[in-house]
C-alpha cells in the first residue's frame, strides 16, 4: 500500500505556492486572534461565521471554553512559543489571555474527584455542565471525561515547558504538577495491555470506554513527563502504551479518536502515535520506535494529498492546490489543518532515516496551510490574512456551504479558532527549528 502511494506520488506530485514569509504568516495569525476572535463579554477566545457577500463581517457565535481539541490548549501553546520566537513587546495580548493565561484556567480545570481535568473551563449552557461540550450533540460521550481532549491539553502544557526548558526558560511548576497529576491518574487506570482508554467517570477514577484511539494522545504526554522529571513510571507507561497502539496504525485501523464521527476510522489520531514514536525515538534510541515512527508517517500519507485535485467551485476553483492537505476521516472528507502539527516530526524522520521523501511530504504540507491563509480575505469573500478555515473540499462530493445568493462554496464560513491554532503551532515549530540551525 505505501509503495503504491509513494510511486504514485512521484508521478503526480505537484506542490502549492506561497508568497509570504512564516514570520508575516504567524504575526498575522495572533494578531487576527486578539483583534477577531477575543471577546470582553464572554472573556474568551470565539469561534466566528458569516455568509458573504450578503454578510461579510465575522461574528461570534459561540466562546471557547474546552480544554484540548478544538480548544484553548490549541492556542496556549503557539502563543508562548510566539511571544519567544517573534520577540512580541509585553502586554501584546493586551485585554485579550495570553498563552500563559489560557494554561493557568487549563491547570485550575483539575479535578480531585476523578483525578482528571474537566473538559471545559466554563460551561457552554444552562446545565452548568464542565464535561459536555458541543460533542454531545453526536450522542457518544456525554457526561464523561474525554480522552482527546485531557491527553490533547496535557500534551500541550508539556510540549510548551519543555520548550521553555530548553530556551533555559522557567515554566510554572503548577502546570507541570496538575499534568503529573492527569498522568497519574491515567497510569493507575491503564490496562495491562497498554490501553489507555476512552472516555473516563467524571466522579471517580475509573474508565467508562476501553474502545478507541484517542488515549494515544497520552502517549507522548507520558514521554515529556519522563524528559522533565527523570521518572521512569512515565517511560514504563509510554513503552506499553506503544506496543498497544502501535497495532492499530500498522493495520491501517485507527478509530476512536475525534467524538463526533462515531469512531470511524480516522486521520487524527494517528498523529499522537507519530509524536509518541518521535519522542521515544529521540529518547531512548531503539530502533523499533523509529521503524514505527516511519509506519505512523505512511498512515498519514494514505490521508494526504500529493498532488492538485481540480475543484469547481470557489473559492478553490483556481489558484489552490490540495497537496499537502489530509483528510479527516472516512465520516468527514474533508481536508482539514490539523495534519499540519505533525511536519516537524515529519523532518526529523526524513533526518533520522535519510529519506527525502519524508521531508517532502512534510514541505508539501507546509505550503498547503501557507497558501489557504494567502486566500483571505480577497478569494475567501470575508476575513482578514492571518485566518483560515477549518474545511477546505479538494473534491466537489461534500460542497455543502453555500453564498448567501445560493451559490456552492467550496470552503466554509464558519472560521472555528482551533485550525489556524493548528498552523500557528505548525509555523512556530518551523521557526524554532531555524532557531536552533
Amino acid at each position: 500500500m505505501h509503495d503504491i502511494v509513494r510511486m504514485e506520488y512521484t508521478k503526480l506530485h505537484s506542490r502549492a505556492e506561497y508568497k509570504k514569509s512564516l514570520q508575516e504568516a504567524g504575526a498575522a495569525i495572533i494578531r487576527s486572534c486578539i483583534d477577531l476572535n477575543w471577546n470582553d463579554e464572554w472573556q474568551a477566545y470565539t469561534d466566528m461565521s458569516c455568509c458573504p457577500p450578503q454578510k461579510p463581517d465575522l461574528k461570534a457565535w459561540r466562546p471557547v471554553y474546552e480544554i484540548g481539541w478544538t480548544g484553548i490548549a490549541e492556542l496556549a501553546c503557539p502563543f508562548i512559543m510566539g511571544e519567544k520566537l517573534l520577540g512580541l513587546p509585553e502586554n501584546y495580548f493586551e485585554k485579550a489571555r495570553n498563552g500563559w493565561e489560557l494554561f493557568d484556567q487549563i491547570a485550575d480545570a483539575f479535578h480531585e474527584e476523578s483525578g482528571l481535568l474537566n473538559d471545559l473551563v466554563a460551561p457552554v449552557d444552562e446545565s452548568g455542565s464542565l464535561v459536555n461540550g458541543w460533542w454531545i450533540w453526536y450522542h457518544i460521550a456525554e457526561d464523561c471525561h474525554c480522552a482527546y481532549n485531557n491527553g490533547k491539553a496535557v500534551h500541550e502544557m508539556l510540549k510548551t515547558a519543555e520548550f521553555l526548558h530548553n530556551r533555559g526558560e522557567a515554566y510554572p511548576e503548577h502546570w507541570l504538577s496538575v499534568c503529573l497529576k492527569v498522568l497519574d491518574t491515567i497510569i493507575a487506570l491503564q490496562r495491562e495491555d497498554g490501553n489507555y482508554g476512552y472516555t473516563y467517570s467524571h466522579n471517580e477514577k475509573k474508565v467508562l470506554d476501553w474502545d478507541g484511539f484517542a488515549g494515544c494522545w497520552f502517549l507522548p504526554c507520558m514521554v515529556y513527563a519522563y524528559r522533565l522529571t527523570g521518572e521512569e513510571k512515565y517511560l514504563d507507561s509510554a513503552r506499553k502504551a506503544e506496543t498497544f497502539y502501535s497495532k492499530y496504525v500498522l493495520d491501517l485501523n485507527c478509530y476512536g479518536t475525534p467524538m463526533d464521527t462515531w469512531k470511524a476510522v480516522d486521520e487524527e489520531g494517528n498523529l499522537a502515535f507519530v509524536r509518541g514514536t518521535r519522542l521515544l525515538y529521540e529518547t531512548t534510541g531503539e530502533k523499533k520506535y523509529l521503524e514505527h515512527l516511519e509506519a505512523g508517517a505512511c498512515y498519514e500519507y494514505l490521508w494526504r494529498y500529493g498532488y492538485a485535485s481540480r475543484p469547481e467551485n470557489d473559492p478553490l476553483k483556481d489558484g489552490w492546490n490540495s497537496c499537502g492537505g489530509s483528510i479527516t476521516s472516512i465520516s468527514n472528507p474533508h481536508i482539514h489543518p490539523m495534519g499540519v502539527i505533525i511536519d516537524g516530526d515529519l523532518r526529523y524522520l526524513a533526518a533520522a532515516t535519510g529519506d527525502e521523501y519524508h521531508r517532502m511530504r512534510a514541505d508539501d504540507s507546509t505550503a498547503w496551510m501557507m497558501q489557504n491563509l494567502e486566500l483571505y480575505p480577497e478569494k475567501s469573500g470575508y476575513g482578514q490574512y492571518g485566518i483560515t478555515s477549518e474545511r477546505f473540499c479538494p473534491s466537489d462530493g461534500l460542497v455543502t456551504e453555500r453564498y448567501s445568493d445560493g451559490r456552492p462554496y467550496s470552503s466554509w464560513f464558519s472560521f472555528n479558532l482551533w485550525a489556524t491554532a493548528n498552523v500557528l503551532e505548525a509555523i512556530m515549530d518551523l521557526l524554532a527549528e531555524e532557531e536552533k540551525e
